[in-house]
């Protein structure tokens, strides 16, 4: 992870990062001793904070979530002790993600993903058999 944040800059920096990006599918991937584990996909990025309080101060939380309050998917993924962050560069203006690394060298990947798109008709038969549709009048 190049281009890190300054630790007293990222309150701010998360604050606009979360505003830039709010509502962009993500996924969450988590690499440490164990490899790679992907922990969610395709839910969309509600905010991420830093917790500067208490006993999870210096703790970083992304929250993913259902576009409205009735969408029961949501997710809470904590990093714990952070020791650094960089925004994964993209090749528009927007940011691809962040990367979060905490002291044991655990890096926490949020990355934005693109929605697989639904595939056009292949067929050039008509959408509707006008055969056996009833006549409008």
């Amino acid at each position: 992870m190049a281009g890190f944040i300054e630790r007293n800059q990222w309150k701010t920096f998360l604050d606009e990062f979360s505003k830039r990006n709010q509502l962009r599918a993500s996924r969450i991937e988590v690499v440490g001793e164990i490899g790679a584990q992907e922990q969610e996909e395709y839910l969309p990025l509600v905010g991420v904070s830093l917790e500067t309080k208490g006993s999870e101060g210096g703790s970083i939380e992304i929250m993913l979530g259902g576009e409205t309050a009735r969408d029961p998917r949501q997710l809470t993924h904590l990093v714990e002790h952070v020791e650094r962050i960089a925004p994964l560069p993209g090749s528009t203006s927007l940011e691809e993600g962040l990367g979060i690394e905490d002291k044991d060298g655990n890096k926490t990947l949020l990355r934005f993903e693109m929605l697989p798109e639904i595939e056009e008709k292949t067929s050039d038969e008509p959408a509707v058999d006008t055969k056996r549709a009833p006549n409008i009048r």
